[in-house]
């Protein structure tokens, strides 16, 4: 039997109804899922872990703010480090940062495709990421960054300035790659500024003060403390002898405490991740970076001891050296 008229103009009126509210809802759905996302982070490839390290990490949160970081640091050698970049690409990230060579030395023959921006590497060169200083455009089409040499150079050229020229002696650990390379810039560019540069090694703390002493016995005027991780273990020796006014003392350690360097030549590793930051900002922002050379930099910070200098008397004062900021 038909039902009565009112009885289906009630249900088609109720079922309108129901269309009505099912279609508000899905359209109140829509438009909270196209309201604005939280970006995702992005990952830092790290290695090796190291005071000088979380700086740079620190200037890429101020460089990128407000996008967050995901920071995985790993040792130089071992398979822990290809299952966290492993783990890291598996996200699909937007671009992934990478500071320090053995880092630099990881992600290249794997990654092809997701844009990186590395930094903390002195010679990307001999990373498989790019392939001669002399065309920093040339590298692989998906890398960029910032070359960042220690700063043996500055170090040398400014003490030269303040000290004047004779032997400079410096300690360094055979068994460390950057500590090697570092021993080359400093006998290879100390003649350039009249200096005469000494050098002896040691491999462990047990055999680190012999050593120092050795330098000390062979007429060295000038101790250097060359910017590799290494010469944090024996820097606090030479430091405290550079306190006692027992010899003049050059650092460029960014490690640990300067107190008793006449003179303190070191990277501005929050300035260099504050740089990196920016470049990062430019790849996120659509530019690619097989389009963009590699660029060096080297933001530096020097101090002077006023006190040390008037005590080493007969040498000019820090106001000479331009870029010095003198310590009462």
């Amino acid at each position: 039997m038909p039902l009565p008229f009112t009885f289906r103009l009630r249900r088609f009126v109720f079922w309108e109804r129901l269309s009505l509210g099912l279609l508000l809802v899905g359209a109140l759905l829509v438009a909270g899922g196209c309201g604005p996302k939280p970006e995702q982070s992005l990952p830092v490839f790290g290695s090796p872990d190291s005071p000088r390290l979380q700086q740079v990490v620190a200037g890429l949160k101020t460089g990128l703010a407000p996008r967050t970081l995901e920071v995985v640091c790993v040792p130089e050698f071992g398979p822990a480090g290809d299952k966290a970049l492993s783990r890291l690409r598996a996200q699909h990230p937007p671009l992934l940062l990478v500071l320090g060579s053995p880092a630099l030395i990881r992600v290249a023959p794997v990654e092809k495709v997701t844009p990186v921006v590395f930094a903390m590497v002195a010679n990307p060169y001999v990373t498989g990421a790019a392939d001669t200083p002399s065309r920093p455009d040339v590298h692989q089409k998906n890398i960029t960054g910032i070359a960042t040499p220690p700063p043996v150079r500055p170090a040398l050229e400014h003490g030269a300035h303040l000290l004047g020229t004779g032997a400079w002696g410096m300690l360094y650990d055979p068994s460390e790659g950057q500590a090697v390379e570092v021993a080359k810039l400093f006998t290879g560019l100390a003649p350039q500024f009249g200096l005469t540069p000494l050098t002896e090694t040691s491999t462990q703390a047990a055999t680190d003060l012999p050593a120092l002493k050795k330098l000390l016995s062979r007429g060295v005027r000038v101790l250097y403390i060359p910017p590799t991780a290494s010469a944090a273990r024996y820097a606090p020796i030479i430091l405290s002898w550079g306190r006692e006014r027992q010899v003049r003392v050059v650092s460029s350690q960014a490690e640990v405490s300067h107190k008793g360097a006449i003179l303190w030549v070191a990277l501005d590793y929050r300035n260099l991740g504050e740089e990196a930051g920016r470049l990062a900002k430019r790849v996120l922002a659509g530019e690619n970076p097989e389009r963009i050379p590699i660029t060096e930099k080297m933001p530096l910070q020097v101090e002077a001891d006023e006190s040390l200098i008037h005590h080493w008397s007969g040498y000019p004062g820090v106001s000479r050296i331009p870029g010095v900021t003198p310590i009462k």
